[in-house]
């Protein structure tokens, strides 16, 4: 992490002495030379203090995560396992994992994290071809026959469960995410941009339960909120 903040800081002091060297060589040659030296400190000054508001935004948001974890009760999953879309992603795409963790919600055992993908691996679970966001995996009571929705609005499988209007409805409305199901693994992924928050994965572990309820493939302790 630190060798990443290296890297970082030094790639925007090398951008930002390289913009004030790109300045017109009227406007440099006008200036005096002590004024040109306090351009070239204040630029300096300017991207070192960017660079810091972002470190400090990055820690502020990984220390909500961390307090999110802990008050949820979840516990830290290698990212490295396998995962239950791993035979299903088109041939040159692939998922990464950065993070994860488990726990119990609403009876049902929960796996939430953080991954980036890319070569349209996600084949339609995901706007755009690329990108980074949160998947949530839902392991279910029992194994159920492998189905799914993608985008823009195309099912997978011929499970009797693909008929219900209800999903549909909620699928057109926007209020559940794409989802496949493999064997007792429901997954869902959805793209983020900026800095992950706990109300990212609280939203997307909300609407993957929907699924779970309208496919009414949970325990009686899923709950309709």
């Amino acid at each position: 992490m630190k060798n990443m903040r290296d890297f970082v800081l030094g790639f925007f002091m090398l951008a930002g002495l390289c913009c004030v060297l790109a300045l017109p060589r009227v406007v440099m040659i006008a200036l005096p030379r002590s004024f040109q030296m306090g351009a070239y400190l204040g630029v300096f000054v300017l991207l070192l203090g960017l660079v810091a508001r972002d470190q400090r935004r990055d820690r502020q948001a990984l220390d909500r995560i961390g307090a999110w974890v802990s008050a949820g009760g979840w516990i830290s999953v290698p990212a490295g396992r396998s995962w239950p879309w791993e035979s299903l992603l088109r041939t040159r795409g692939t998922v990464t994992v950065k993070w994860a963790w488990q726990s119990l919600v609403d009876g049902l055992l929960i796996t939430v994290g953080e991954a980036k993908w890319d070569d349209n691996a996600l084949d339609g679970a995901v706007v755009g071809w690329a990108g980074k966001g949160v998947f949530v995996e839902v392991q279910l009571p029992v194994a159920t026959e492998p189905m799914g929705i993608r985008r823009p609005h195309r099912t997978i499988g011929t499970s009797h469960r693909l008929d219900l209007p209800a999903l549909h409805d909620a699928f057109e409305n926007g209020e559940i995410p794409p989802f496949t199901t493999r064997d007792r693994s429901l997954f869902t992924f959805e793209a983020f941009e900026g800095r992950l928050s706990p109300a990212s994965f609280d939203r997307l572990i909300e609407r993957t339960l929907r699924i779970v309820r309208l496919l009414d493939l949970g325990p009686d302790t899923v709950r309709d909120h």
